[in-house]
């Protein structure tokens, strides 16, 4: 898995706080008995069903928790972690810079697809690397920006 079953507690921690809901209305909502549970889970001691990490993203409707459960479920980092991760200008220019990358790598891949030469592995594989390090970038600024716009919103 990308993320562990601490983070994604760590992640649901952050979450509940930038939505300003506490454990118990959390709980109230998902229709739990035990507050403990969320506490469990927050500290990444019980594992969350898919079910349930369906019914939190409902809940919660975070923008960032819900990219981070996608990840945990599929385990695809779509939010790829880097320094500049916070400032939507230099996700911007990662997305720039990962496009030209993945044209720089079109021609040849398509030279090799259209030959039917599906033997010419490494070129394919290079393609799909670029292809997905291209969409995540493009997640990543995505969800940077409408983190920042939400912010700004609540200032």
């Amino acid at each position: 898995m990308v993320i562990s079953q601490e983070q994604l507690g760590q992640e649901l921690q952050n979450a509940m706080a930038r939505q300003d809901i506490t454990a118990k209305e959390l709980a109230y909502r998902l229709g739990l008995k035990s507050v403990s549970t969320i506490s469990m889970w927050t500290r990444g001691e019980r594992q969350v069903t898919e079910a349930r990490l369906y019914d939190l993203c409902r809940v919660l409707d975070d923008w960032r928790f819900r990219f981070k459960v996608a990840s945990y479920i599929t385990g695809v980092d779509l939010l790829g972690d880097n320094e500049y991760q916070n400032n939507v200008l230099a996700q911007h220019n990662r997305v720039l810079k990962e496009e030209s990358e993945r044209k720089q790598v079109d021609p040849i891949y398509y030279d090799v697809i259209s030959r039917g030469a599906t033997d010419d592995v490494q070129v394919i594989m290079e393609h799909d690397k670029e292809s997905f390090e291209e969409i995540q970038a493009e997640i990543s600024e995505w969800v940077t920006g409408k983190e920042q716009v939400l912010c700004k919103q609540t200032i």
